[in-house]
């Protein structure tokens, strides 16, 4: 499977990884920003996003080693990039965040899923409310992935 994790937090990037080696056995390709995550979906497909909803412009790996302005819909940026390249792939959202904007409209992110679906044509296998270091979130997570594998 070829997985996709768009992440720009260390910690929960890592906590994430740990979820796929120990489903999947290797670890994804990552990316920490909307604009290496637009670069990475136009030029490669995925079966699995797993992915933040609030992001950095640039990442750590930017030139200038400056992260850019955080966007709290960085997430919608990197969806509005699949559907604008015509692509489809299984989205897990993992996010610090109970809500965010879609569209203007502030969005509860158990009802996500199937905005998303409607507006991005994606499939969203998840959107997890992430909390750092809870035993929860990490066995929800590889629930998810278990159920893809």
């Amino acid at each position: 499977m070829r997985i996709l994790l768009v992440e720009d937090e260390i910690h929960k990037k890592d906590e994430i990884n740990s979820c796929v080696l120990e489903v999947f056995g290797n670890l994804p390709v990552m990316v920490d920003s909307v604009s290496s995550a637009v670069l990475e979906v136009k030029s490669n497909d995925y079966d699995l996003i797993i992915l933040d909803m609030a992001l950095s412009t640039f990442g750590e790996s930017a030139g200038d080693n400056k992260k850019g302005h955080d966007q709290a819909q960085g997430g919608i940026e990197v969806l509005r990039a699949l559907k604008g390249y015509r692509k489809q792939s299984n989205i897990l959202i993992v996010t610090q965040y109970p809500d965010f904007f879609i569209g203007g409209i502030k969005v509860k992110l158990k009802n996500s899923p199937k905005i998303i679906c409607e507006k991005y044509s994606q499939r969203v296998v998840g959107a997890i409310l992430y909390t750092y270091k809870s035993k929860p979130t990490i066995q929800r997570i590889t629930s998810i992935l278990r159920s893809l594998s």
